[in-house]
């Protein structure tokens, strides 16, 4: 069986763009984002409600749920901020 002229031009661009996809990544890497606004936010569930400490500002924030919400309801109390380990908490201005 004869391949003719049409045949193996499709292949041929069917080819190239595979290669092309292939090394697209290569060529041209994706950029990627890692920092987000919460990013350095540590979070801790205790007796109180939910403990957040913001690692790049130290400062402490405790969320408490509201007694007798009809729907899921929570207050921000902000704790102080976290100065130096073993060192009382600076308290907010």
């Amino acid at each position: 069986m004869r391949i003719d002229l049409y045949t193996k031009t499709i292949l041929a661009v069917i080819a190239i763009l595979l290669t092309t996809i292939v090394l697209k990544p290569i060529g041209w890497p994706a950029i990627v984002l890692a920092q987000s606004p919460l990013s350095g936010v540590q979070f801790a569930s205790g007796p109180d409600g939910l403990e957040f400490l913001d690692t790049k500002t130290g400062d402490v924030w405790v969320y408490t749920p509201v007694q007798g919400a009809s729907k899921p309801e929570f207050v921000a109390v902000h704790m102080g901020r976290l100065t130096r380990l073993g060192q009382p908490m600076v308290p907010p201005k």
